[in-house]
């Protein structure tokens, strides 16, 4: 894998998508998530070298792209005071679109959830994973939960 962009092509086509959405849950813009998920791809590209065991990338991934994240997050606010004062629809270029009941509904769902359960849910609807390659793409284990008693 090392060097080989057509390998790392490959890596990028599967991966994206988890990326991606763990870059919207941190970002709350679509156009921001795809901008900082190139920011970590080619971060990871520059770092291929330092990946230990090939076999973990998904979880190295998204090591990367949460701390792509955090960096984004605080220049948002040492940005911030820039912004105070200002009318929030001056702040978003795009309008926003009403969403319909059940997608409002699924997203204060997701909102519940742990950040690591969140990113499993996409692992397993965006690339067709199992639950428990999800949970290892994911990085975390499966819990068993039992009743309270």
């Amino acid at each position: 894998m090392n060097g080989d962009t057509a390998a790392f092509a490959q890596l990028y086509d599967r991966f994206a998508p988890l990326v991606r959405a763990v870059c919207k849950e941190n970002s709350g813009s679509l156009a921001e998530a795809q901008d900082l998920a190139q920011k970590v791809f080619i971060r990871a590209y520059q770092r291929l070298s330092q990946l230990k065991k090939p076999d973990s990338f998904g979880p190295w991934l998204v090591s990367i792209a949460r701390n792509v994240c955090r960096e984004f997050r605080r220049s948002q606010a040492r940005d911030r005071h820039v912004l105070v004062g200002l009318d929030p629809e001056e702040l978003a270029p795009e309008k926003r679109t009403p969403r319909n009941d059940r997608l409002d509904w699924l997203m204060a769902a997701m909102e519940k959830l742990e950040p690591d359960e969140k990113l499993a849910l996409h692992v397993y609807y965006l690339q067709d994973e199992d639950v428990e390659q999800a949970m290892k793409v994911v990085g975390v284990s499966v819990r068993f939960l039992s009743p309270a008693r």
